[in-house]
C-alpha cells in the first residue's frame, strides 16, 4: 500500500505548492471584481503548464475550476491536458438538459461540501480525456468563502503502468476505492469499474487486504 500512497503523495504535491501562490494571486485580482473566463485562464495557464510538465507522474490533464464568487462570464474551468497542453474550451458536455453542470460532478462538489481534498474516480471522464480516470482536488479557500477547486488527472491507464508493477510481487492484487470499485487489478476476472463482491473486500481466504491511511483505496492480494 505504500506504493499507493507514494504515487498519489506526488500527485497532490505540486497542487499543494501552487494552492497558497494561486489564494493570493485570486484575492488581489477579486479585489478589482470577478474575473471573465478569459481572464481566469490567463492568470491560470503558466502554473498549470508547470504542473504538467513535472516528470515524475504521469498527470494527463491539470487546472482549475473558479465558483461563482471568482467568474462573472465565460468559462470558469481553467484546464490544460494531453502532450499538446490543450486548453479545454468547453465547461459542458452535451446538449440542452444533457448539459453536466460542473460543480455536480464528484471533484468539484465533495471538496466543497467538506473543504478537504478528494480522490474522484475510476470515472469515464466524458468532459475532459474520454478517457478512465482517477481525478485529485483540493479546495481553495479564503475567509470561509469557497473559491473553486484545484485538480489533477491521471489515466487509469497510466495508472495501472505505474503501480501494477510494484504491487504484485508475483500475487493477483486488486486495488479497490472506498466505494469497493476496482481501480487497477492484475487479476484477469476484474476490470477497472467492477465492483467486487463484498467477500472479496473482506479478503476471505487466502487473502489478505490493506487500506492507505490517506487516501479512500484498499489493496486486496491472492497469493
Amino acid at each position: 500500500m505504500d506504493a499507493v500512497d507514494e504515487f498519489f503523495d506526488g500527485v497532490f504535491a505540486p497542487l499543494d505548492a501552487w494552492l497558497p501562490e494561486l489564494t493570493e494571486r485570486l484575492v488581489r485580482e477579486l479585489r478589482q471584481g470577478r474575473l471573465t473566463g478569459a481572464q481566469l485562464a490567463a492568470l491560470v495557464e503558466p502554473d498549470a503548464h508547470r504542473i504538467l510538465d513535472a516528470v515524475d507522474r504521469p498527470l494527463y490533464g491539470a487546472g482549475y475550476c473558479a465558483s461563482e464568487l471568482v467568474v462573472s462570464e465565460g468559462n470558469p474551468l481553467a484546464w490544460w491536458q494531453g502532450p499538446e497542453r490543450s486548453l479545454l474550451a468547453s465547461s459542458t458536455f452535451g446538449p440542452g438538459q444533457a448539459a453536466i453542470d460542473l460543480v455536480r460532478l464528484e471533484w468539484y462538489r465533495v471538496p466543497e461540501a467538506t473543504g478537504e481534498r478528494h480522490i474522484a474516480g475510476p470515472f469515464v471522464d466524458y468532459l475532459c480525456s474520454n478517457e478512465i480516470t482517477i481525478t485529485s482536488s483540493i479546495p481553495v479557500m479564503h475567509d470561509g468563502r469557497f473559491l473553486g477547486v484545484i485538480c489533477a488527472d491521471v489515466l487509469v491507464a497510466s495508472l495501472e503502468n505505474a503501480l501494477l508493477p510494484r504491487l504484485s510481487g508475483g500475487a493477483d492484487v486488486t486495488l479497490v476505492n472506498a466505494g469497493g470499485r476496482v481501480v487497477v487489478s492484475s487479476d484477469a476476472g476484474y476490470e477497472t469499474g467492477d465492483r467486487l463482491p463484498a467477500a472479496d473486500r473482506r479478503a476471505e481466504g487466502s487473502a489478505r487486504s490493506v487500506s492507505s491511511r490517506r487516501y479512500p483505496f484498499s489493496l486486496i492480494a491472492r497469493a
